[in-house]
């Protein structure tokens, strides 16, 4: 009984370390792989959270300031006696004329800045990720299609060899079969070494393997109209929200400059302890404290850099919202074109295996030559790559749509949105 429980113990331990073995697969799979662990994300949030640190150190500028300075020296020149004064010093602000609170704005607008652009870079990052999926998938695709014509080359190789053998074809006829055999072994061994690029592409984003072998789900790439998917996308895009927060951050560095030069007031209470001439005393005050730098020309130069600041990132945001346009409008524009030419290249490639054939059946009843048929096959050969290559231009075309509307959020479980 005991040997039976440590056998299936011994099983299950096998089991669980074989599915733990196991890759993830699908490009859920990869994008929730690439945002967990993929280093670009850990770095932008610790500028975020650095950001935030910066933010506490500004509010605590309210809070009360406490100072102490000790002193010894000689009474007198000539070796007298020795003091010892001690004073303790505490400062409330009262009143900053804004400058405390003006500070504080620009640390929460270069927070929110510093949030937005870890939302733009994981936005990013799911794109590059499903691009780098997508094109798993279409160099898989094209491998398989590369392998069925070597394949078919062979088998039509095998069959000159057998008719020459039976004084059915020539000698030249079987050397252009091997160098059409030979072309297509070279394809073949090509796209080969283009799907191990491009899972190593995808490796390099996900930081683990993924199994890219499942096809992108439909909801993934459905899209609505034109003109909604251009409302979406300018919605919510993540580089505008970005530039969005910049200008924010701007007109809070005016505010900034503006008010930097106010005095503040404060509640001080001193303790004096040693002073000569006073011994021991307190004593609690209102003290108005404030510096000009060059006669408050540097604070003027700074409000204004300030302000040349503000509308440099304001011209960037409408510049920003052009460029996201005018990408979804070709985007889009591309992906429909190559929807049609999918249906066309579909239609094609019917006629092209019927009227290949009957190219095989002509051939053997002598009516076409052994030429014509290998190039119809190449003809074949070439139509389904050239199929291949819209579908994948589709669909990396359509995953972009799709990212810049946001909607591998859900999916990649991003803790942030852009606004809408």
């Amino acid at each position: 009984m005991l040997n039976l429980k440590r056998v299936w113990a011994l099983g299950l331990l096998l089991a669980l370390g074989s599915a733990c073995a196991q890759p993830a697969a699908g490009i859920e799979a990869a994008l929730r792989s690439a945002l967990s662990l993929h280093p670009v994300v850990g770095g932008k949030q610790a500028q975020v959270d650095a950001k935030g640190h910066a933010g506490e150190a500004a509010r605590s500028q309210r809070y009360p300031s406490l100072s102490a300075q000790a002193q010894r020296y000689s009474s007198a020149p000539q070796g007298g006696g020795t003091s010892n004064p001690v004073t303790l010093r505490a400062r409330q602000p009262l009143w900053a004329f804004g400058r405390i609170d003006n500070q504080v704005a620009y640390a929460d607008a270069d927070t929110g800045a510093e949030r937005a652009d870890l939302l733009r870079v994981q936005r990013q990052l799911l794109e590059n990720t499903a691009l780098a999926y997508a094109n798993v998938l279409s160099s898989h695709r094209r491998l398989q299609l590369a392998q069925d014509n070597t394949r078919a080359h062979k088998e039509l190789h095998a069959q000159i060899q057998r008719r020459e053998r039976g004084q059915l074809a020539s000698r030249a006829d079987v050397n252009l079969a091997a160098t059409r055999l030979a072309q297509a072994l070279a394809r073949e061994q090509r796209y080969a070494g283009e799907l191990a690029v491009a899972q190593s592409d995808l490796l390099a984003w996900t930081q683990q393997p993924v199994a890219a072998e499942q096809p992108v789900p439909a909801p993934l790439t459905a899209l609505p109209g034109a003109d909604a998917v251009l409302e979406m996308a300018l919605g919510r895009s993540a580089e505008l929200a970005h530039k969005e927060q910049l200008v924010e951050r701007a007109r809070a560095a005016v505010e900034q400059a503006r008010t930097a030069a106010m005095p503040t007031v404060y509640l001080q209470a001193e303790h004096w302890h040693n002073q000569p001439g006073v011994g021991r005393d307190s004593r609690v005050s209102v003290v108005m404290e404030g510096a000009l730098d060059g006669l408050g020309l540097a604070a003027r130069g700074q409000a204004r850099a300030a302000l040349s600041q503000l509308g440099a990132a304001q011209q960037e945001l409408l510049a920003a919202r052009n460029d996201a346009s005018r990408s979804v409008r070709r985007l889009y524009s591309n992906r429909q074109m190559l929807q049609g030419l999918i249906g066309t290249q579909a239609a094609s490639l019917q006629d092209l295996a019927t009227l290949l054939e009957s190219y095989k059946r002509q051939y053997d009843a002598g009516t076409k030559s052994w030429l014509d048929l290998l190039n119809m096959q190449r003809e074949a050969s070439e139509q389904h790559l050239q199929q291949v290559q819209a579908e994948s231009d589709w669909l990396a075309q359509s995953l972009q749509l799709t990212a810049l509307v946001g909607g591998f959020d859900a999916i990649a479980a991003i803790a942030g949105t852009a606004r809408e």
